[in-house]
């Protein structure tokens, strides 16, 4: 299972926003660019609120390690994997249409990938209607109230909510 901690934010209805602080993993991760990031150190997150927490709660989120490593098997080896099976079938079917091979590989290519996009809105539309793939709030760590502290905000500029008691960072920064 993979955890991390964050802050709500925001709560509407029975969802919430949650601001999470990049971890450690963040730095070598691939991916930094799909997550919705505010800014260079925090990312948000929506999620359902079934615990209930109230803006200002600590909690811990988590996603099944297995529900991500089915996903990122979608995201990243089918599409290789439809390339390179569309462009040997263009490669070979070419000919068959009175177009020569490499044009056949580029428009099997071609096929595989537009292929692959179309298996990901379907797997993307099943997959947001799962629990198993969506991050659920597993605990409530901290219910202590946000206080307005400029002193011991590390946003520059702007007025920034944090707590009156120092709270330990969750990754590196």
């Amino acid at each position: 299972m993979l955890t991390e901690e964050g802050v709500i934010e925001k709560v509407f209805a029975d969802r919430a926003t949650v601001l999470l602080r990049r971890s450690a993993a963040c730095a070598h991760c691939d991916s930094q660019g799909a997550c919705e990031v505010a800014d260079e150190k925090n990312m948000h997150v929506v999620l359902a609120n079934d615990l209930h927490g109230g803006v200002g709660d600590r909690v811990e989120i988590s996603l099944p390690a297995h529900s991500l490593l089915k996903l990122s098997l979608v995201v990243y080896f089918v599409p290789v994997v439809a390339l390179i099976i569309g462009a040997a079938l263009g490669d070979s079917w070419g000919p068959l249409f009175e177009v020569k091979a490499a044009t056949g590989s580029i428009i099997g290519g071609g096929a595989g990938l537009f292929g692959t996009y179309l298996l990901m809105k379907w797997v993307n539309r099943i997959a947001r209607s799962k629990m198993e793939y969506r991050p659920r709030m597993t605990r409530i760590i901290d219910t202590e109230p946000l206080q307005p502290d400029d002193s011991k905000s590390d946003h520059t500029g702007d007025t920034f909510l944090t707590r009156s008691t120092p709270v330990p960072p969750s990754g590196q920064e």
